[in-house]
């Protein structure tokens, strides 16, 4: 068994807040107490509040008490998708050790069943999709390999016909037999695999399903009938249900956790399968069930519903649940009747008979139920919410002509009104995407009496779709919607897209252009709502254009075409590694890329914070002091190479290693003296872990590996002396200056130390992997061709290096990344791991963060010729603002894609704008960078408004930074004091 120590239950409960200890107190002592516990408890504080903090210290508890008394202590995790579990799992588990954490499915437990007994506790995170949903799905290849060798050998008498049938119908053949092959090797634990086959002997038909299916799939097709297909979806589903039912027997789950269950409630209290595999899962033996969420039943009645009790029906299914004893929840609904009815007639008189009622409502609810509400920390009780109205919106002649053409093309296809479409999006022809008006319309275009009558409708209405000529050549684009229209005006024409990363909540110095052109106070990322899953298409690909057009320096009267896939590859990186003449070029880009000891030492813009009541220190000033301190360390080299001639740019990069060589010379020794230096530098090994390391490569970052090692070689050169320098530059200390306040790689290393042991870790060669990591992140960064279009439309007369390393010093990135790194911390779930695991994650994620790659919105280009209407499939980048949930799968690279757009949003840098269905708007954090939500349509539930709201509205968000920085800041004169900023 492996050994793992027993948590620090005291230590886990002093991290959180008084009224979440609280919490952990009164539903551990009513889970455990010794005469009538509780088995099943509701945790509903108010979004924001930390359930998930006070869910990890109820499991802390709860291992503590198991600990000497139970062998293997198992906590399942259920919530509704793999974006929850994947953001909550780390966070529960109050052990170091990162393997106690299992895989999503239950079905894949065969593989894990053995490290599940070696182990003395255990996290299993479930989904129901993925866990409990099983009949008529063919759930994942991985599953399905899993399923061929756990079947007995007299099913797969058609070994050919088994094999085709377990294919699904996604993955090639050669590669799922790779699959089949590779789970020879699994170590599959073989009482589970008899259980299994035990499990199919008690389901008589099943067999003879799966031989019939096996003699369809007896030969390999590229098109399946659709009675094969059903039959296949059918078979594979019943086959891993079973599997299910004898995986569940494999858990002895001790602890329970189902978040935000509302999304799943059906499994608590439904007829099908699903719920009966649920129901086995919370019976076992003495576990205990602990649900979360802010909102656990619907709080209205809808107009249909004029029975009396209707209105709390779906109340008394969660309080029934939570009691599971039909006799307790009768005994309730009794009082809660009464209740309503004392309010009902509720006089001078009956006073006294509504208070004895509503004793006995919370008397009941307080045995099976906790709620904390932040209302009660302002004196009006709003929440610390302000309502922030927008100005009044503009509607033109364009929009009223689309929606004219639209409601045209809608009655020719004898559609509905289209009125709710109009008001939500533009251009909705070319985003549409599974609407019936779009499928109906593509269908039209293919015959040729109608397709004449919509080309009637659709010419001469330029309004109405999307010129993709005007896309090419970067013209302006009329939004033609009026909530577009504003949300453009306020984030995109107030100049944010100047902006590479947020301004620091609590900056070090005053930050220059064009950061200085900026209310930091008031600036906030952008929350977007939408019921229609048509708007995160139009918000991510429109207003990511308009912000790319700006940063390439276009107006309305350009005639260019560089918006096309030739024309972007003529954008060459111009942080590239390139050779000339068989020798390294470009070195100079080292500079940005080393993280020197000596300059994070020296240029630590916090050591120059002013004193309490005075003005911060400027940019240049906190230069000038920098500049002074390297000119020093500087004369204290040894002197040697020419003194006369050209001055050496080798300089640039070769003095912050020499200065690292002759004040730390055993510790830069060994760092430049690593196994692969050029790999770890750059952060393969963080990409080793990823699905999909294609993925990470973004433009143009594809070239010059090779390059990039005699680079590092060079380096290597000056350990040995063999590098022989020329006169140095009149600007070196300034550019060192520079590099030691804004570089890249020297900012990260700094931010890192901060979260390993201060100064002194700044010679622990880890952490200076991991800042190289980080600086590749903002390499890949300011590859961008419109981030280098950016950055030189500034100044093009220095060397784009050189300019970044000015941006970086102008942006305040220091204090940027210092304010990223510590909200990690705890977005990561490594607040309490050993520093080398925290500096890890941390900059692991801070490096995908930066390298996030344009997502690409898919768009119909819709041409309306003489004859015809074409529709030509295109693709439209989107950075700058983002769709959330745009592929409603789970697992593969859809989950993947999801993670990393949330995790980038969380991160000060792009995208500025999120736009999600309501596929984003519980479970999830969105709240480091973002205090704003935009309604862009009214939920009909207020439980959703609620929700949406609790996104951002949540323990440590951006507005809290921001205001605990105008209250308290200028106590060390970093910030003056100012009104607090308002969250919306």
């Amino acid at each position: 068994m492996h050994e793992v120590e027993r948590p620090n239950v005291r230590a886990e409960l002093l991290r959180l807040k008084n009224f979440q200890r609280d919490t952990v107190e009164h539903v551990f002592e009513a889970m455990y107490r010794p005469t009538n516990p509780v088995r099943r408890f509701l945790v509903a504080d108010e979004v924001g509040l930390g359930k998930t903090l006070v869910a990890r210290g109820i499991v802390a508890k709860v291992i503590d008490r198991l600990w000497d008394t139970v062998k293997r202590i198992d906590i399942v995790y259920i919530c509704s998708n793999g974006s929850i579990a994947r953001q909550n799992i780390n966070r529960l588990n109050v052990m170091d050790a990162k393997e106690a954490s299992l895989p999503s499915r239950i079905t894949l437990l065969p593989k894990f069943v053995h490290g599940l007994e070696r182990r003395k506790l255990n996290f299993v995170s479930l989904t129901p999709q993925t866990s409990f949903n099983l009949r008529s799905n063919l759930g994942t290849a991985e599953e399905r390999a899993l399923l061929y060798w756990l079947l007995p050998d007299d099913w797969k008498l058609r070994d050919a016909g088994a094999r085709n049938a377990l294919q699904g119908g996604v993955e090639r053949r050669e590669r799922f037999r790779a699959r089949v092959e590779d789970a020879a090797h699994d170590e599959v634990d073989a009482s589970l695999r008899e259980a299994f086959r035990q499990q199919l002997q008690s389901v008589s038909d099943l067999n003879s399903a799966f031989a019939q299916l096996c003699e369809r799939f007896a030969y390999s097709r590229t098109v399946i009938p659709d009675d094969d297909r059903t039959l296949q979806r059918r078979t594979i589903g019943r086959l891993r249900l079973e599997l299910a039912h004898s995986c569940l027997r494999a858990l002895e789950q001790d602890l329970i956790i189902l978040d935000e269950f509302q999304r799943f409630k059906h499994l608590l209290d439904g007829t099908d399968q699903a719920s009966d595999l649920a129901r086995r899962l919370f019976a076992f033996g003495d576990a205990r069930v602990l649900l979360l969420s802010a909102t656990p039943y619907k709080m209205y009645t809808t107009s249909g519903e004029t029975k009396g009790d209707e209105h709390f029906r779906d109340f008394l299914q969660t309080v029934g649940f939570l009691h599971n004893d039909a006799s307790k929840t009768e005994q309730f609904k009794t009082y809660l009747g009464e209740y309503r009815a004392e309010l009902f007639r509720l006089n001078a008189s009956a006073e006294d008979g509504l208070r004895l009622c509503k004793a006995a409502v919370e008397r009941e609810l307080k045995q099976v139920m906790v709620r904390t509400e932040r209302l009660a920390v302002t004196p009006d009780r709003n929440g610390m919410l302000a309502e922030v109205r927008p100005a009044p919106m503009t509607i033109d002649r364009g929009d009223l002509t689309s929606y004219v053409a639209l409601a045209r093309v809608a009655r020719a296809l004898d559609h509905h009104d289209i009125i709710e479409y109009w008001k939500s999006a533009p251009y909705l022809l070319n985003f549409m995407d599974d609407y019936e008006l779009k499928e109906a319309f593509k269908e039209a275009v293919g015959i040729p009496g109608r397709c004449k009558e919509l080309r009637q409708n659709l010419s001469g209405v330029g309004e109405a779709l999307l010129s993709w000529d005007d896309i090419e050549r970067y013209r302006k684009l009329d939004p033609r919607n009026a909530p577009l229209r504003h949300l453009m005006a306020d984030v995109v024409d107030s100049g944010t897209w100047r902006l590479l990363w947020m301004p620091p909540a609590l900056p070090y110095y005053k930050v220059g252009v064009p950061f200085a052109d900026f209310d930091a106070d008031r600036f906030t990322k952008r929350l977007v709502f939408s019921s229609w899953k048509v708007v995160p298409k139009v918000v991510a690909a429109l207003l990511s254009y308009e912000v790319e057009r700006r940063m390439f320096g276009h107006d309305s009267a350009s005639d260019e075409r560089p918006n096309t896939p030739e024309g972007r590859a003529r954008h060459t990186a111009l942080l590239q590694f390139t050779r000339s003449s068989d020798r390294p070029a470009n070195l100079s880009l080292l500079g940005l890329l080393y993280p020197s000891m000596t300059l994070a030492a020296a240029g630590d813009p916090l050591r120059f914070v002013s004193h309490e009541g005075a003005a911060p220190p400027t940019e240049a000033e906190v230069l000038s002091l920098v500049e002074g301190q390297l000119r020093r360390l500087l004369d204290e080299l040894p002197k040697s190479g020419e003194r006369s001639g050209q001055p050496d740019e080798t300089w640039y990069w070769a003095a912050p290693i020499l200065l690292d060589l002759q004040l730390h010379p055993q510790t830069a020794k060994n760092w430049l003296g690593q196994d692969s230096l050029a790999e770890v530098w750059r952060g393969d090994e963080a990409r080793e872990d990823e699905e999909d390391c294609t993925a990470r490569v973004t433009e143009g970052d594809a070239e010059g590996q090779d390059a990039w090692s005699d680079h590092v070689d060079e380096a290597r050169r000056l350990a040995v002396k063999s590098l022989k320098l020329g006169p140095q530059p009149q600007d070196l200390c300034a550019v060192l200056a520079r590099l030691a306040v804004g570089g890249p790689a020297v900012v990260a290393l700094r931010a890192l130390s901060r979260i390993s042991g201060g100064a002194s870790a700044l010679e622990r060669p880890y952490l200076r992997n991991k800042a190289g990591w980080i600086a590749w992140g903002f390499r890949s960064l300011f590859n961008l061709p419109e981030v280098a279009a950016l950055i030189r439309s500034m100044n093009d007369q220095e060397p784009y290096w050189l300019r970044v390393a000015e941006y970086c010093v102008a942006g305040g990135l220091q204090a940027v990344l210092d304010e990223y790194v510590h909200m990690l911390l705890e977005w990561e779930g490594v607040a309490h791991r050993p520093p080398r695991e925290a500096a890890r994650a941390v900059a692991k994620r801070i490096a995908q963060a930066l390298q996030l790659r344009a997502a690409n919105v898919g768009v119909d280009a819709i041409a309306v010729n003489a004859d015809e209407i074409t529709l030509t499939d295109k693709r439209m980048r989107a950075r700058f603002a983002a769709r959330f949930g745009a592929r409603q799968s789970d697992e593969g690279a859809g989950a993947v894609r999801q993670d990393d757009v949330r995790a980038a949003f969380n991160s000060p840098f792009w995208p500025f704008v999120l736009c999600s269905t309501s596929v984003g708007q519980e479970g999830l954090d969105f709240h480091l960078y973002c205090h704003a939500v935009v309604h862009w349509n009214l939920p009909s539930n207020p439980v959703d408004l609620e929700q949406r709201e609790g996104r951002v509205h949540r323990y440590k968000g951006h507005a809290v930074r921001k205001n605990a920085a105008r209250l308290y800041g200028s106590r060390s004169g970093a910030r003056s004091a100012r009104p607090l900023c308002r969250s919306s």
